[in-house]
């Protein structure tokens, strides 16, 4: 118990210098969440980002459809009305 503790605790330590390198420590002239904002603001990647969006609403209504179709029941098969001629009554 007192182990997964310290294991929790170091790791909690850990995701924290991370973090705080991910976001104070200069690369170069700029910190990596710098780069990453600059990377993600190109315009190709703007473009690649749209493009995903599009497929993903093109895949969901294809699923939200298929699963409609999985939800209703076919429709019930009919028996054919036997066809009856009409008799006029004698005169």
């Amino acid at each position: 118990m007192v182990g997964e503790f310290f294991k929790r605790l170091t790791n909690g330590v850990v995701f924290l210098l991370a973090a705080l390198t991910f976001f104070l420590v200069p690369i170069g002239r700029k910190t990596a969440a710098q780069h990453l904002v600059a990377i993600v603001s190109t315009p190709p990647a703007k473009e690649a980002v749209s493009a995903f969006a599009h497929i993903a609403r093109r895949i969901a209504v294809e699923a939200r459809t298929e699963l409609d179709k999985l939800r209703r029941p076919p429709p019930a098969q009919r028996e054919p009305k036997p066809t009856t001629t009409k008799v006029s009554p004698p005169p």
